[in-house]
């Protein structure tokens, strides 16, 4: 009775692995390919049931794409991800670029633009991420009043 015990968990172990392998790139292009038919025939019409086939594939797809196609096992031909693709997607906001200036299509004179992006400081409110829609009326509101504020005092300058 032990010997089938330890024979099945054998057999359980030793094919876990295997279920997670990753698939060839050729393999991952049609499952995407199929993917992007079952898309294409979701955007026409359709009845219920086929629908609800479609999306059932659709998902699972989507899983087997998830499970095995990270990191797709390389074919005979060669694929090389392009070297801008291989750097964090977060690169660019981290580095420092020269000349950078505050832009706005406010103002067209360098001059009062310059003096508006000194005058004008975007509250923290209006910087919140998902603010809902009465935040977003009161920033263009507030910004609106700043901006009149802004051109009194231009033209008051000598």
């Amino acid at each position: 009775m032990i010997k089938w015990i330890l024979l099945i968990l054998l057999a359980i172990f030793t094919t876990l692995p295997q279920a997670y392998e990753s698939y060839s790139q050729s393999r991952c292009d049609r499952i995407e390919k199929e993917r992007e038919t079952i898309r294409s025939r979701l955007r026409q019409g359709y009845r219920v049931k086929e629908g609800e086939r479609l999306k059932a594939r659709f998902k699972s797809l989507f899983e087997e794409l998830a499970k095995h196609c990270d990191n797709p096992k390389q074919t005979n031909r060669t694929y090389q991800r392009s070297s801008v693709y291989s750097t964090s997607n977060n690169a660019l906001l981290h580095t420092k670029m020269p000349n950078m200036q505050f832009y706005s299509d406010s103002y067209n004179d360098p001059g009062k633009l310059k003096a508006w992006s000194e005058f004008y400081t975007l509250p923290k409110r209006c910087r919140a991420k998902g603010m809902e829609s009465s935040d977003f009326v009161w920033c263009s509101e507030y910004r609106g009043e700043q901006k009149r504020l802004f051109e009194e005092q231009w033209n008051k300058r000598p």
